[in-house]
């Protein structure tokens, strides 16, 4: 994800790049190749670099242990400038230009863009509404395992248990 500066033409262009498992690998998962969408901008003493990266990741959900395809994509924008100092945050970051090397890197911020897209808590699909939130737990699973309607024998810890939770 190196792009050299000479090769970026003036003002706003964009370049869609892919990469393969191979040349693009997060160590502890395991996705499908990376799309990257770029916007550039390109002016005297500076390069504004706009992406959009997606890929299908595998990620184990927490709940059931079951894996899922996770449709992971994140954007940031990077400002190349001459004689800048190197400052980022959540949405951007600012890089020194340097323009002898004729080179700018973006890989690292592609990387962590994507390993931040991934949820702390992993959720199959099913688990969610439709809207995307999380479902109740037993709205899954089903309620109480011996409900009342079942004829089969109910352990007498269930009973303890159930005393518990209404309490």
């Amino acid at each position: 994800m190196k792009f050299r500066i000479s090769e970026i033409p003036e003002n706003k262009s964009v370049r869609e790049v892919s990469y393969t498992i191979v040349e693009f690998s997060l160590q502890a998962y395991e996705h499908k190749d990376v799309s990257l969408l770029i916007n550039f901008n390109k002016q005297p003493g500076t390069v504004l670099v706009d992406f959009e990266v997606r890929t299908e990741i595998l990620l184990i959900c927490d709940r059931s242990l079951d894996s899922f395809e996770y449709p992971a994509k994140a954007s940031y924008k990077i400002i190349f400038k001459q004689g800048a100092v190197d400052q980022e945050d959540e949405r951007q970051a600012i890089r020194p230009l340097n323009v002898s090397s004729n080179q700018i890197d973006i890989s690292r911020e592609v990387r962590d863009s994507l390993l931040l897209s991934i949820p702390i808590k992993k959720l199959h699909p099913r688990f969610l509404n439709e809207d995307g939130s999380e479902t109740e737990f037993n709205a899954v699973f089903g309620d109480e395992p011996n409900s009342e309607d079942s004829n089969e024998v109910v352990d007498p810890r269930w009973d303890a248990l159930k005393k518990l939770k209404n309490n």
